[in-house]
């Protein structure tokens, strides 16, 4: 993604260079920007519980297709992701199911593939007056206005 130049800008953590610090100063400059340019700021912080748990198989795949992955690489992550089993011995013998969500356990790609998945989430066309940003599963949004009821 970095050789190729498609991650966000707003996405700071699992990237050389970027930190949890870059995306505070990057925050509190949208914020007193805000604050210079409306009367009214609201600040949003969310944390996608679990997300690297619950994280679709098949988001992780349609995020690799639009992101134009070489064959080679959609392949390996395809293998990566498809036909995992949990598997587990119980009095009445042992029982599997298909996992259809998550990182395979202690992955070294799993970082990047996040941030595959949340650059869509990223470069989507938001309005003018809000500022979306990503470090890992927290995100944070700035909405300004005006007026006061169009924030809510």
């Amino acid at each position: 993604m970095e050789s190729r130049n498609i991650t966000s800008p707003n996405q700071h953590v699992f990237r050389e260079g970027w930190s949890v610090d870059t995306a505070i100063h990057s925050l509190i400059n949208r914020i007193e920007d805000a604050k210079r340019i409306s009367k009214h700021v609201l600040v949003l912080s969310v944390n996608i519980k679990g997300a690297f748990n619950n994280l679709q198989h098949q988001t992780i795949i349609n995020s690799l297709i639009r992101s134009g992955a070489p064959d080679n690489i959609f392949q390996i992550f395809i293998s990566l992701l498809q036909n995992r089993l949990a598997t587990m011995l119980t009095p009445q013998g042992k029982v599997s199911k298909e996992q259809g969500k998550g990182f395979p356990q202690g992955s070294c790609s799993g970082p990047a593939l996040w941030n595959l998945v949340t650059n869509n989430i990223l470069t989507q066309h938001w309005p003018a007056k809000v500022f979306i940003q990503a470090s890992a599963d927290d995100f944070g949004l700035v909405f300004h206005s005006n007026i006061l009821s169009k924030l809510s």
